[in-house]
């Protein structure tokens, strides 16, 4: 058994290897078969001392954004410290290659390592641009084409997953926490430890992933999921009531007691009847506060709680009853002409949620007073319902002020409307109620509780809710930590999700983000490609009718010149042979391919992109840990001008050729295109 084979764990996965962790997936075996019979092509063709260059880079910017966050260099480093085929898998190729393959090129094979490789690199976590390469491969052709697929693969995730992390991070703000949630629902379990890593660098704050904590070092946070409030159907179900003083030796509280005491005192101050409230929910709080006095967050939206004299969940209503509703231009745009008339003239069945009234028409009636298409909902958005969402625009054709529309807004009362939204938030003031008790409880044992998780409903408004909630304990009971308890939101959270939170004033402080990070819901690959550009000294180039897929030939080097106030202007590509730019000196630069484009620049500051990170067969820089990569990707980003960053519309950034280059090319495209013949 060979060498690779003895660190690898028994599931093939990460191990410890010094600096960091190595994923035992990734060898020389995880390409393609093409590389391989290339490879074998080459070799029998005497091309096994052709020296080879290929860049590595991308055509275009993911999540219709303007930049993108290089990561994955140092996977990509630590495969190439390991490259080295096996003995089984030379046995393996020997039985999966075409029969006739020579004997003698899996003994080449075996001896084949990349000490005759030099990779030039942008640093991980720095911001890339289109067509920039952000690695260049020098090396014998054979071993260069080797790596294509296993190169492009660690890079391919990782960028596109930091800089999906970025954009959040942006979106979000600096003061509000976010946490990877993904793990369930990413691609596999690679795709999920890398998504940990991978949205910590691109600026998260912890991962719910316990093995990413353990071999990248990053935060691990977590609460507890609704199983465990549904598991307690009473009080009288708690084994453990008592928990130690936490400053006081030898005391020791009884916390249900007390807690319950709390929820009497607390069900006049916040309105709540102690019907409205489930023994089961609070057994549960108790008993995982018991188990986590100092760490004690709970999830606070389990139960919809019916006082015995109301009515079913389901419920018959006139919207008679219903007047002078608030309701947005925008949420008045999805009302179409029949709805209107539907509702001054039927009744509505209705279901109660924590998101609010829930219209068997579509409608949702919000607690905040607004009412919009249940499609509408903020903490369920996703790209598929916004274009449902544009697809009924068009086909509605109400108007804001038809007469239909005010005769229905004419029949909206406020004081029914306040009546209807009390019913929704049932199931939050349950959760809310017992929670403050817990918590208060906890105080008088002292101990300082974490805070909530909202994982369902209208996240602004119960957020706003809950705020006010702590805000009124921490006045009357004289607990003025309760002003700063965390509020965490979860529930199919994307990027378009909390920037409608952040116009509706949310009073969230922490995100718990999953699906949609994790499996990059915008946009699934980066499409990165591996593109050779000279070989014995020559360059070569692709053309192609697209030309956007046209490769820039030619071994390069790339510098990021910057303006005056500090920010990148352009990013300038030139030939190995010509002298860099220089600072306060006048630089013409081009279009690669659009004559007309082209602009003087006279840089304040010239930083140039590649550095030597592996030559003769070891890593030539120091390599920064996953903290200093995670800073490198924040200070990146503020080289940037803002209208580059925006959401909607960003500013293309510019990335140019010199003159030298841009003749270069074009005669050499010249040079290759077939000429046609008319006849």
């Amino acid at each position: 058994m060979g060498d690779r084979e003895t660190r690898c764990n028994a599931g093939g996965q990460f191990m410890d290897r010094g600096r960091m962790n190595q994923n035992g997936v990734v060898q020389p075996l995880l390409t393609d078969l093409y590389q391989i019979t290339m490879a074998y092509a080459y070799w029998k063709s005497g091309k096994t001392d052709d020296h080879s260059v290929f860049d590595l880079f991308f055509r275009s910017n993911p999540f219709h954004g303007e930049f993108t966050i290089f990561a994955g260099l140092d996977e990509c480093l630590r495969f190439l410290e390991s490259f080295h085929y096996s003995e089984s898998d030379i046995e393996y190729l020997r039985r999966t290659l075409p029969e006739g393959t020579e004997n003698e090129f899996f003994d080449y094979l075996g001896d084949l390592t990349a000490k005759d490789v030099t990779l030039h690199a942008i640093d991980e976590g720095t911001v890339a641009f289109p067509r920039v390469p952000i690695i260049k491969v020098e090396g014998p052709l054979i071993i260069a084409q080797l790596l294509e697929t296993t190169l492009l693969t660690l890079v391919n995730y990782a960028s596109l997953m930091a800089t999906n992390a970025a954009r959040y991070r942006m979106v979000a703000g600096k003061h509000v926490n976010l946490l990877e949630f993904g793990l369930r629902r990413a691609q596999g379990p690679d795709g999920g430890l890398s998504a940990s890593k991978y949205s910590y660098t691109g600026g998260f704050d912890g991962t719910s992933n316990v093995l990413a904590g353990k071999l990248f070092n990053i935060p691990v946070k977590g609460t507890h999921a609704h199983a465990y409030i549904t598991s307690f159907s009473g009080i009288e179900e708690l084994k453990a009531r008592l928990l130690k003083h936490k400053l006081t030796a030898g005391v020791t509280g009884d916390l249900l007691e007390l807690a319950i005491k709390y929820r009497q005192k607390l069900s006049t101050v916040l309105n709540v009847s102690m019907e409205e409230s489930s023994e089961g929910e609070l057994a549960a709080m108790v008993s995982y506060a018991i188990a986590f006095p100092d760490g004690f967050m709970a999830l606070v939206d389990t139960y919809d709680v019916k006082s015995p004299a109301k009515s079913t969940n389901s419920n018959n209503i006139t919207a008679k009853t219903v007047t002078k509703a608030v309701i947005s231009k925008s949420n008045a745009k999805n009302l179409s002409d029949k709805r209107s008339t539907d509702i001054n003239e039927t009744k509505l069945p209705i279901t109660t949620t924590s998101a609010g009234i829930n219209m068997t028409n579509g409608w949702t009636v919000h607690p905040n007073g607004n009412i919009d298409n249940i499609n509408n909902a903020v903490s369920t958005s996703t790209e598929n319902d916004t274009n449902k969402n544009d697809q009924n625009m068009n086909n509605n054709n109400a108007q804001p002020h038809d007469s239909k529309y005010h005769a229905c807004m004419s029949q909206l009362s406020q004081r029914s409307l306040s009546n209807l939204c009390k019913k929704t938030e049932k199931s939050f003031r349950s959760g809310l109620l017992n929670f403050c008790a817990v918590a208060l409880a906890l105080n008088d044992l002292g101990y300082q509780a974490v805070g909530i998780r909202i994982d369902s409903g209208d996240l602004a408004y119960l957020s706003c809710l809950a705020r006010e909630t702590f805000e009124r304990v921490a006045e009357r009971f004289k607990v003025q930590w309760f002003n700063k308890l965390t509020i965490v939101a979860s529930n199919d959270i994307n990027e378009e999700t909390i920037l409608s939170l952040n116009e509706q004033g949310h009073k969230i402080d922490c995100f718990g983000i999953g699906t949609h990070l994790v499996t990059c819901q915008r946009q699934p690959a980066l499409g990165c490609v591996y593109k050779l550009v000279e070989i014995n000294g020559q360059p070569r180039i692709k053309l192609s009718q697209d030309v956007e897929k046209v490769t820039m030939p030619g071994h390069k080097n790339a510098y990021r010149l910057y303006s005056s106030d500090g920010h990148a202007l352009i990013d300038l590509l030139q030939k190995v042979s010509e002298t860099p730019p220089e600072v306060g000196q006048k630089v013409l630069c081009r279009h690669p391919f659009q004559e007309s484009k082209r602009a003087y620049v006279i840089p304040s500051r010239v930083e140039p992109l590649y550095k030597i990170y592996w030559q003769n067969g070891k890593i030539t820089q120091k390599l920064p840990t996953l903290e200093l990569v995670r800073e490198k990707v924040q200070k990146s980003l503020k080289t940037l001008r803002n209208d580059h960053k925006r959401t909607l519309n960003p500013t293309p950034y510019k990335v140019s050729v010199s003159d030298n280059l841009y003749n270069f090319i074009h005669d050499l495209w010249l040079q290759n295109a077939p000429i046609g013949e008319l006849s």
